[in-house]
C-alpha cells in the first residue's frame, strides 16, 4: 500500500482516459474502463492472504472526497486486525436490521391483522370460518388496532381477555388462540421480537380454565328417537325442513345441502356428486340417492320460488335464486322443541347405527360420511362400487323410515344379504 495520500485531484478524476486505473494512494484506486465507466476500490492484503480489491461505488455517484472517506474506514478495520469487506458487511446488516425495527415499529396492530388474516384464511374453505377470524382479531381485540404491534404486551392482551372471559367464554378463549396465532406469525416474519404475549402459560394463574367441550359438543340426537322425529318432520310442508330431512337421508353436511345446485344432481341413476370445492376434504364426494331422498328434491323443486335452472339453488332460502341461510336448518329443530340438538349430529346418529346394528366395513361407513382414510382403506374404498353405499343408504332409509335393522338390512363384506 502506498505510504502518500490524496494523489488525485478532482480534475484527473473527471478526464481519467479509458482502460487506465488511478492511484490516490493508501490503496484507493479509480478503475476506469474500455467504455469510459469509472468505480472506486481499495485494494488490501491480509496477513497470510493474497491481496483484496473492495468495491467503493462508481463515479460519480461516489465523489473523490467520498471515496477518501470509505477508504480511510478500511484502512481503520484493517488497523485493528478487522477484513475491511466483512466488516462493512457486518456493519451493513446492522444497519439494515435497526431499518427494519424501526419500520416494524411503525406497524400498529390493525395493519398486520390484515397482513395476517389472508396468510392464515388461505386454505379455509369455510365463509364462515374466515368470517370468524376477522370478528375476532377486528372487532374483540379493536381495543388493540393502533398500537404499535412491537410495544403490546400480555398486560394489553388481559385487558381484552378479561372482561369477556366468562361472559363470553367461548368467543374469549378463541380470541386468546387466534391471537396466539398471530404473534407466532409476527416472531417468524421478523413483526415482534420476544416471547409470544398471548400463549395460555401466562394467564392460567389468571383467568379460570379453558371449559373443556364435553358431549354437548356437537349434540347428537339418540338414533331410538329419530323414526319418530321423521314422522314429524314430514307433516312440516316447507323448505326448511325438507333440507334437514335430506340432510339426515344423505348423511352430509349443512352447508353441502345448503348449497347443493340440480346441476350436481344424476336422477337417472339417483346420485348426488358433490364437487371437491364444497367438501370438507377438497375431494369429490358421490352419494346414492334413496328413494325418499328423490322424493325430497322432487318437492322441493315444486315449491322453489325460482323457475328451475341447472345452476340454481336446489334449497333455496327466503329470497328467490338465493340459497339457504346457515341457520334455517337449526332452526326447524328449535321450532319442534328439539334445539338441543343440532343438524350435524345427525352424522354421528348415522355412524352409530351402522357401527352398532348393521355389519356394513367400517370403511365403507367412513367413506359414506367423505371422512379422511388411511392408506389400507384408500385401497379399499377403490374397491367400492357405487351399489355398496347404495345399500347401506338404502338400509339407513329403513331405519329412519321405522323399519327395524333386523338381518334384512344387514349386509356382510361379501355384499350379499344374511
Amino acid at each position: 500500500m502506498a505510504g502518500t495520500l490524496h494523489r488525485l485531484n478532482a480534475k484527473q478524476v473527471e478526464n481519467a482516459a479509458p482502460r487506465t486505473s488511478l492511484n490516490d494512494g493508501g490503496g484507493l484506486f479509480l478503475r476506469t474502463t474500455a467504455s469510459g465507466s469509472k468505480r472506486w476500490v481499495f485494494r488490501y492484503t491480509l496477513k497470510g492472504q493474497k491481496q483484496k480489491e473492495m468495491g467503493l461505488g462508481s463515479f460519480p455517484g461516489t465523489k473523490l472526497a467520498h471515496a477518501r472517506q470509505k477508504a480511510a474506514a478500511a484502512r481503520d478495520a484493517l488497523a485493528q486486525g478487522l477484513d475491511p469487506i466483512a466488516e462493512a458487511n457486518r456493519l451493513a446488516e446492522e444497519t439494515r436490521a435497526a431499518a427494519e425495527k424501526e419500520a416494524a415499529a411503525q406497524v400498529t396492530f390493525a395493519d398486520y391483522v390484515e397482513t395476517f388474516l389472508p396468510w392464515k384464511t388461505k386454505g379455509f374453505s369455510n365463509p364462515k370460518h374466515i368470517a370468524q377470524w376477522g370478528m375476532s382479531l377486528r372487532k374483540y381485540a379493536a381495543p388493540l388496532g393502533l398500537k404499535p404491534l412491537p410495544e403490546i404486551t400480555r398486560h394489553d392482551i388481559l385487558a381484552i381477555l378479561q372482561p369477556m372471559w366468562d361472559t363470553k367464554h367461548v368467543s374469549a378463549s378463541r380470541l386468546r388462540g387466534r391471537l396466539e396465532n398471530l404473534f407466532d406469525h409476527a416472531i417468524q416474519n421478523g413483526a415482534y421480537h420476544g416471547d409470544n404475549p398471548a400463549r395460555w402459560e401466562l394467564f392460567n394463574a389468571t383467568l379460570t380454565p379453558t371449559r373443556k367441550l364435553t358431549g354437548q359438543h356437537r349434540p347428537a340426537m339418540p338414533r331410538a328417537d329419530l323414526p319418530k322425529f321423521v314422522e314429524d318432520l314430514r307433516a312440516q310442508k316447507y323448505m326448511g325442513a325438507l333440507a334437514l330431512e335430506f340432510l339426515i337421508l344423505t348423511a352430509v353436511r349443512s352447508g353441502e345441502v345448503r348449497l347443493a345446485r340440480w346441476q350436481e344432481f344424476d336422477l337417472e341413476n339417483e346420485l348426488w356428486e358433490i364437487p371437491a370445492e364444497r367438501m370438507k376434504m377438497r375431494r369429490p364426494h358421490v352419494v346414492p340417492l334413496s328413494p325418499r331422498a328423490v322424493e325430497i328434491l322432487s318437492e322441493a323443486k315444486a315449491i322453489s320460488l325460482s323457475e328451475f335452472s341447472d345452476d340454481g339453488y336446489v334449497f333455496e332460502g327466503a329470497k328467490a335464486g338465493r340459497p339457504m341461510s346457515d341457520m334455517t336448518i337449526r332452526a326447524v329443530m328449535r321450532r319442534m322443541d328439539l334445539g338441543q340438538y343440532v343438524p350435524h349430529g345427525f352424522r354421528s346418529t348415522f355412524k352409530d347405527w351402522a357401527m352398532d346394528e348393521t355389519e356394513f366395513p367400517r370403511e365403507l361407513v367412513e367413506e359414506a360420511l367423505a371422512h379422511a382414510l388411511g392408506n389400507v382403506e384408500r385401497a379399499y374404498r377403490r374397491g367400492q362400487a357405487v351399489d355398496r353405499r347404495r345399500a347401506l343408504m338404502l338400509a339407513w332409509q329403513s331405519y329412519v323410515d321405522g323399519g327395524e335393522t333386523g338381518t334384512d338390512n344387514i349386509v356382510k363384506l361379501g355384499g350379499h344379504r344374511a
